[in-house]
């Protein structure tokens, strides 16, 4: 395209100015499909939609476009976090406002009441201050249940029943969890392949990452058994465990078991490498929830209990966080936190092998996971794991959007794509820490410049305390 014709182009899309056209002049476009960077670039917004997109010498504005300067600055798109819980406990009052403060413009969330999801499904929808969202169903769990906002499958046919009622209620996925016995997930899956709806969550454990490829789930979370199907004898303690304890397993408390950090050491690569191959081959996503584990493993670290995020936490939340210093075991802690070294280290094979990456932080009342700010830790856990700062950010803006099937025609930052973006005042490929220098977020047709994120924050911290 010639410079006039490019333009011309821009020229007119700035021509329909409205009080929502905007233009973010002279900026540095991040390409994060390709790590790669085009300086001086103007990228013009109408509402909600990106309307031009080229060099800042070569656009004209008119003068009813309201500019904002991008020199100095870089663009990438607004984040996602794929694995929340943000929509029951009344803790969207402080979860969106923390979440538009930090540049998350989506979230995958991953089970709430059954009630609570279906109201807030409207409400999300029509509140320009909401995350776009992902629903995935309540979640799906054996007799008895871990979680109390979940539901109960017993059997095959009763898994089923749910799949079918969550299909026709409109949840984007089933979310399954760990106590589902072997016929109640198969049920499950085998039913959802029939009606269209994805299966995504746990590993159950009475199964394997291998039975999950077999039945086609979509999503791992949390890496739920990756890392001790990779490591002999490590699963036959689990299922051990779930056969012996069926009331009482769940999968975090098996990764402090010192049988598992005494088998570590063991970890069969070549297995693994195969298992890594067999999700990409099978588009088996996973979601690692790094700083989930980084912040129980952590729960007596100074260090962690000390944020200074901790005053947007409601009091009493961030008593039960303090809490579990005293509650929980030292060993235990020092073993969880040997299990999570492991399980970063099978971060970079995983991306080697091509298997799909998303970053999520369990945000919900997770020890020490801050909504928002959680995913910028998220990210820089993926980097210190061996992902590049390219890598890290495609997982939470370009993969995100594949996993939909919305996967961009050419950069995520073009014409035609949503007006979702986040003003740096640093470069993130340099470093992803940058990701944290903020200096505006625009999202569902608003611009939230510095001062509006920080009142934004103080929101959070006066709701929080509600």
């Amino acid at each position: 395209m010639t410079r006039w014709a490019l333009a011309a182009l821009l020229l007119v899309a700035a021509a329909q100015a409205s009080a929502q056209v905007r233009a973010i002049v002279d900026v540095t476009v991040i390409d994060v499909e390709d790590g790669t960077e085009r300086a001086h670039q103007t990228v013009v917004l109408d509402g909600e939609t990106i309307h031009g997109v080229g060099p800042a010498e070569d656009v004209r504005l008119t003068p009813d476009v309201e500019r904002i300067d991008g020199a100095g600055r870089f663009l990438i798109p607004g984040l996602w976090d794929m694995h929340v819980h943000a929509h029951r406990a009344g803790r969207w009052a402080w979860h969106y406002p923390l979440y538009r403060a930090f540049g998350v413009v989506g979230v995958r969330d991953a089970g709430t009441h059954l009630g609570s999801a279906l109201a807030w499904r409207q409400r999300a929808a029509a509140d320009p201050m909401a995350p776009h969202v992902v629903w995935g169903s309540p979640i799906i769990d054996g007799a008895p249940q871990f979680n109390s906002f979940g539901l109960s499958a017993e059997d095959e046919e009763a898994g089923r029943q749910l799949v079918r009622l969550m299909q026709q209620l409109g949840f984007d996925f089933v979310k399954v969890y760990d106590r589902l016995t072997p016929d109640a997930y198969r049920g499950i899956a085998d039913e959802a392949m029939r009606v269209g709806i994805p299966v995504e969550g746990h590993v159950p454990l009475a199964l394997s990452p291998a039975d999950a490829v077999l039945a086609h789930q979509r999503l791992i979370d949390h890496l739920t058994l990756v890392l001790e199907a990779c490591v002999p004898g490590a699963l036959d303690m689990v299922h051990a465990e779930r056969a012996a304890h069926p009331e009482e397993v769940d999968s975090l408390a098996l990764l402090m078991d010192p049988r598992l950090v005494a088998r570590l050491p063991e970890y069969d690569r070549p297995y693994c490498d195969a298992q890594f191959r067999a999700f990409a081959e099978h588009d088996v996503w996973q979601v690692p929830t790094l700083v989930q584990m980084y912040g129980f493993f952590h729960a007596d670290d100074p260090a962690v209990t000390a944020d200074p995020r901790s005053d947007t936490v409601p009091p009493a939340v961030l008593a039960q966080w303090h809490g579990l210093a005293s509650e929980e075991d030292p060993v235990d802690l020092a073993n969880g936190r040997a299990v999570l070294a492991a399980q970063m280290a099978m971060i970079r094979p995983m991306q080697d092998a091509g298997v799909g990456l998303l970053a999520g932080t369990d945000a919900s009342t997770e020890a020490w996971v801050f909504p928002g700010s959680g995913l910028h830790d998220e990210l820089a856990l993926l980097v210190q794991a061996g992902l590049t700062p390219a890598e890290a950010l495609r997982t939470a803006t370009l993969n995100p959007l594949v996993y939909q099937s919305r996967e961009p025609a050419g950069r995520v930052i073009a014409v035609g794509e949503p007006a979702d973006l986040v003003l740096l005042d640093a470069d993130p490929l340099a470093a992803i820490g940058n990701s944290r220098a903020i200096a505006a977020v625009f999202a569902r047709g608003l611009y939230h410049d510095r001062a509006a994120l920080d009142a934004l924050v103080e929101q959070a911290r006066l709701a929080a305390r509600q």
